[in-house]
């Protein structure tokens, strides 16, 4: 189960998914940001602070949210990195891929 909370502060739109990024919430978690992902010059931050789990397929749309926002002409950031999801970053290389605060 995977929860989606968007705010907007500071100048940049802060995407916090609570829960887990498991392969059977992914399609909806990717319909929902494609809105965001495609407005040109998004500063977002990415708080990974209350994610439990990703999934393969759930590194698969951070990295296509982060080219639509290049793309784009906009900027992602990502914080709260918890250890679990750190740990899959690092297996995967994506710790040198994605702006990690």
């Amino acid at each position: 189960m995977l929860k989606t909370n968007i705010e907007e502060k500071d100048g940049r739109v802060v995407v916090t998914p609570v829960g887990e990024l498991e392969t059977s919430v992914c399609d909806s978690f990717q319909e929902e940001m494609a809105q965001l992902t495609r407005r040109e010059g998004l500063n977002m931050e990415l708080d990974l602070g209350s994610l439990e789990y990703i999934s393969s397929k759930g590194l698969r749309v951070l990295i296509s949210m982060q080219k639509a926002i290049s793309d784009n002409g906009g900027r992602m950031v990502v914080t709260e990195v918890t250890e679990a999801v750190r740990e899959v970053f690092d297996m995967t290389g994506l710790t040198r891929s994605f702006l990690v605060e």
